[in-house]
């Protein structure tokens, strides 16, 4: 099942900080200050409130606008990622339905990373609230076992 190229662009960071100030920290250019944006290629790191961050990889073709590649790597806990990537795999054993979208989960001692589809999480606006709701679900939890 794939998805077609058209709808997505290229990220705009600063509406992303903007709609999302309880989760953003700060947004710098780079992989925390190596390896700058440049030209075609947009890398950011995302900095949140509780403490975790993201890498963000965006290339973006010049003419349009439009995504031609995506990598978000979130470390919610430290050796613990989530990653939603879109380069295609040649293995058929690791491709999913979704090929090229898909998702990595690497738990802390896992050398493999699990694989999964992803048919929905293309973009950050996207994956900023799904981030948020899984932060908001884990303040519930310690709440209720502090209580």
């Amino acid at each position: 099942m794939k998805r077609s190229n058209h709808d997505l662009y290229g990220t705009n960071f600063e509406f992303l900080k903007r709609s999302f100030p309880d989760l953003i920290e700060s947004i710098e250019d780079g992989f925390f200050g190596e390896e700058p944006s440049k030209g075609a290629f947009s890398r950011k790191t995302i900095k949140f409130v509780d403490g975790t961050y993201m890498t963000v990889f965006e290339l973006i073709d010049a003419r349009t606008g439009r995504k031609k590649k995506y990598q978000y790597d979130w470390e919610y806990k430290r050796g613990h990622m989530w990653k939603w990537h879109n380069e295609p795999h040649e293995q058929r054993k690791q491709q999913t339905v979704t090929e090229p979208d898909h998702m990595h989960h690497k738990p802390a001692g896992v050398t493999e990373e699990r694989r999964y589809p992803n048919f929905g999480h293309h973009d950050l606006y996207t994956i900023m609230e799904t981030i948020h709701m899984h932060m908001e679900i884990a303040k519930v939890k310690q709440e209720g076992t502090s209580g």
